[in-house]
This record gives structure tokens, sequence and C-alpha cells, in this order.
């Protein structure tokens, strides 16, 4: 029977590594980071302690290459750090379809809890550097305790206070990057007053250009919830042209019916604020669909109006500084990182409560 067992064993053992294959390789590249950067930090005090040897040839070899110095146990920390991070980014680089979006926030949850282990560690190590052997001792290990519960509580209490898994949905297509719908819009004029009129132009087209990303979660009881973050649309100014990131790639009805509305203000035709305010406030067909299955005619007449209006108002102010100072509109699209790029682009302010998203999401 005991080789039935056996069996068993590495059976289980084979799914727990299939489940969690994610989580291993992403452990495995965490240690692979330490100790390539362990390397030049032991080589280091290897030196160090031979110079201490020449000084001193008495020297008790043994005992000296148990006590470090500061220096010391503040390298260990950063390539410990280093480690954590290099984890990380390999888990959320990796393929989706190795694991579940509720596995990365286990992942953050178990770097947190290593990283700050190691600084309670680290500072109990420094602080023994400074007395006597057998207090160091006493020091070392009082701190060793306090890191090992610290780290212990601070996985579940990180698992929580951490983005929920919408959210790390969002920072991983960050990191590895995302199809992007990108506009150019070149001012004539370019000072704060234009440029500030030209974000009123195009707030609808960066709202509705941002993209949110929703997990479906289940509570202990059983009941199932719905998580929600949001990957908003980016702009900067760069040499008198606003470059315009979208959260992904926009309907192409969507997108024209905003380019529309741009190009009749590139080309200084007569169109007033309401005819641009109802263009800009209408949603996606998809959106559209959407909202008739769910029987949600009403709401949405009652939703555009109220857009119109407040938009109405913006544009009627925005409009006259408009008019004849904007040049050639570009679009295409392209692999957008947001981290890579230089000058730093500024994210639209998107609504962080549920209803706010889950109006947000109803528009693309």
């Amino acid at each position: 029977m005991s080789w039935i067992a056996g069996i068993g064993m590495v059976v289980v053992a084979l799914l727990l590594m299939w489940a969690f294959s994610a989580l291993f390789i992403s452990l495995a590249a965490g240690l692979i980071v330490c100790a390539i950067l362990w390397l030049p930090v032991r080589l280091w005090r290897r030196k160090q302690l031979m110079r201490e040897r020449e000084q001193n040839p008495a020297l008790d070899w043994q005992q000296a290459a148990q006590q470090h110095p500061s220096m010391h146990y503040l390298l260990t920390l950063l390539v410990i750090w280093a480690g954590c991070a290099a984890g990380m980014a390999t888990f959320l680089l990796l393929p989706r379809s190795l694991y579940s979006p509720d596995m990365l926030t286990l992942a953050s949850g178990i770097a947190c809890a290593i990283a700050l282990g190691a600084l309670v560690n680290t500072t109990g190590n420094v602080l023994s550097t400074r007395k006597s052997a057998q207090q160091a001792a006493q020091t070392r290990e009082a701190w060793g305790l306090a890191a090992s519960f610290l780290g212990f509580i601070s996985m579940p209490l990180m698992m929580f206070a951490s983005p929920h898994a919408a959210g790390w949905m969002v920072l991983r297509e960050e990191l590895r990057g995302y199809d992007s719908t990108q506009l150019h819009i070149p001012l004539k004029i370019d000072d704060a007053e234009h440029r500030q009129a030209l974000l009123t132009l195009v707030q609808p087209l960066l709202e509705q250009g941002s993209q949110v990303f929703s997990h479906r979660a289940s509570s202990r009881s059983g009941s199932s919830y719905t998580l929600r973050a949001a990957l908003p649309a980016r702009y900067r100014f760069q040499a008198g042209v606003l470059e315009l990131r979208l959260g992904g790639l926009m309907d192409e009805a969507q997108l024209q019916r905003h380019l529309q509305a741009l190009v009749a203000v590139v080309d200084n035709e007569s169109i007033d604020g309401l005819q641009l305010a109802y263009a800009q406030c209408q949603p996606s067909a998809q959106g559209l669909a959407r909202q008739r299955f769910l029987g949600q005619g009403s709401q949405r007449m009652q939703a555009l109006q109220q857009c119109v209006h407040r938009r109405q108002i913006a544009l009627n102010a925005a409009l006259p500084l408009l008019k004849g100072n904007l040049q050639q509109i570009e679009f295409g699209w392209d692999v957008f990182r947001p981290w890579l790029s230089w000058p730093r682009w500024q994210a639209v302010d998107l609504p962080e409560d549920e209803d706010g998203l889950l109006k947000l999401d109803s528009l693309r």
C-alpha cells in the first residue's frame, strides 16, 4: 500500500505544480536574481575579510565571518528586495492563461511578506553590530522572531490593502503594454488657455477611450460580486501637439464620430456647442445595445440629456478659442507602454466608485 500512497503524493504534487505554476516560476525568477546579485556582495565581504586578516594574522576567521558590518546587512536587504521585485514582475509578464487574476493578489501578499520580514530582520542585524556578542545574539533572535511574525500577518493584510484582482489586471496591462488608439492634435497657438480649451474638447474622447476591467469573484457565503478598475486614457503636450493614447482600441464607429466632431472644429465649420455635445455624449453601439437589452432606455435618455447639458456649457466657452486654431489631426494605433515613455503621460481623471466605473463602462 505504500507505493499507492507514494503515487498519490506525486500526483498531488504535480497537480499543485500545475495549478500554481506561475507562482513557482516567479519564485524561481526571484531566487535567481537574488543569487546573481548576492555574488558581488559575497565577493566584497570576502575581500574585506582578507584585508582584515592581513592586518591582524591572529584574527579568528570563523568568528569574523559571522560578524558582519552594517553595510553587509543593508546590501543583503537590497538584494532580497530586488528579488521580490523581479519575481513580481515575472509573474505579471507571464501568459495570462497560466493563472487567474485572484493569484495576482496572492503573489503580492507573498512578496510583501518577504520584503517586510527582510526589513525587520535587517534592522535587528544592524542594531546588533554595536553590542557585545551575547547581546547581539539576543537582539538578532528577538528581531528575527518579530520579522517572522510581521511577515506572517502582513501577507493577509497586503492582500486586502493592495489593489484587488481587477486593479492588478490594469497594472499588468500597463507593464506588458497594450494596443492603443493614438491621436495627435496640433495647436497653432500653444499656451495654457488654448491647451485647457483643447482638453475640454477631447474630455469625452478620453473618458470613453478608457477601458474598464472587471473580474467576477465569490465571497465565503457563496455569493458573487464584480470587481472593476479602469485603464485610463492618457495625454501629454509636446512641441505644441496634444498626444492621446486611449486605454485600448476604440470601436471604429465611435472613433469616427469623435473624429468628425474634431475635424469640424479644425475646418472652422459652423457647428455649435449643442451639436458637438450631442455627438460626443453618444455611447458606442455595443453600449447602446447592452442598455436596450437590459431595459435601461429611460435611464439612458436621462443620462444623455444631463451629459449634453453639461458638455454644451463647457464647449460654449472652449469653441471660440479652438475654431481655426487646430491643425490636421493624425490617428492610428500602436502598442503602448506608459511607464517607458518620456515625457511622462498624464492619466485622465476617472471615477473610482463602483457606480462611476459602471457608468463609464456603459459608454464604451
